[in-house]
């Protein structure tokens, strides 16, 4: 495993927005973070030698629970074992207040599967064979950005994959972007070996962006998502009895 991956897996490293302007910035990136970055991408301050946002975090993203709910429901009942499920430590995905998005069984190698949870965000790492690494980062927690802070790169269609996809190439591999229930995700594929074909092409990432279509809450995750499914008839029933009370009284 690199460096980078070490330190992405331990501490959900910086989740670039698709557009909307904003950007996660976790407590240890900020400790890894250069001077240069803090001061002008991110407007931080010095405090015992680390860079420090100044700008308050925004309230958490909105999730799309209804819709993960119904994708968590319809991929329980193809799953023929709980596969990947099983590897995650509970503890981890109970905290997780998002949609956890995971791999199609049997494609992507899980039998290393780490997921460290942050709460709003998220980092699942899975180790291939040949030196190459998966992560995949979900999060909802920003801080607001420069304008035109945010990486314009190019959008993909990838086959099989509903939402639009940004995929750029970085130093030791491949990063994919994109959004799903209101949440951003990213995928990241490095290579110990850069010469690597599976980090030569674009071709790799999406093939494995495109078996990430199964989808799990933690307690926390159902719990909201539950709160704000019921919403909804909760307040019809109000309504519904406010128009019986008003019925009476005439």
């Amino acid at each position: 495993m690199s460096k980078k991956q070490i330190a992405a897996v331990a501490a959900a490293v910086v989740a670039l927005t698709m557009g909307a302007g904003a950007v996660f910035y976790s407590a240890e990136a900020r400790q890894v973070a250069t001077n240069r970055q803090a001061s002008s991408t991110f407007r931080g301050d010095l405090r015992n030698g680390s860079p420090v946002l100044l700008r308050k975090a925004l309230p958490p993203a909105p999730v799309q629970w209804q819709s993960a709910l119904e994708r968590a429901s319809q991929q329980k009942s193809l799953r023929k074992s709980d596969g990947i499920l099983a590897r995650l430590p509970k503890a981890e995905l109970d905290r997780t207040r998002l949609p956890v998005i995971l791999p199609r069984a049997g494609v992507i190698d899980a039998a290393k599967a780490k997921l460290v949870s942050f709460g709003d965000a998220y980092a699942l790492n899975m180790p291939q064979a040949k030196g190459v690494q998966i992560t995949m980062y979900g999060n909802r927690s920003f801080v607001p950005a420069e304008a035109g802070a945010v990486s314009k790169r190019p959008v993909a269609r990838l086959l099989n994959v509903v939402e639009d996809v940004r995929i750029s190439q970085m130093e030791d591999g491949w990063t994919g972007t994109f959004t799903r229930y209101g949440v951003v995700y990213s995928l990241d594929v490095s290579c110990d070996d850069i010469k690597s074909p599976d980090c030569q092409s674009d071709g790799y990432i999406r093939n494995a962006i495109a078996q990430f279509d199964d989808v799990t809450l933690g307690a926390e995750a159902q719990a909201e998502a539950n709160r704000a499914v019921a919403k909804p008839a909760n307040w019809l029933d109000g309504a519904v009895q406010s128009v019986r009370k008003l019925t009476k009284a005439s």
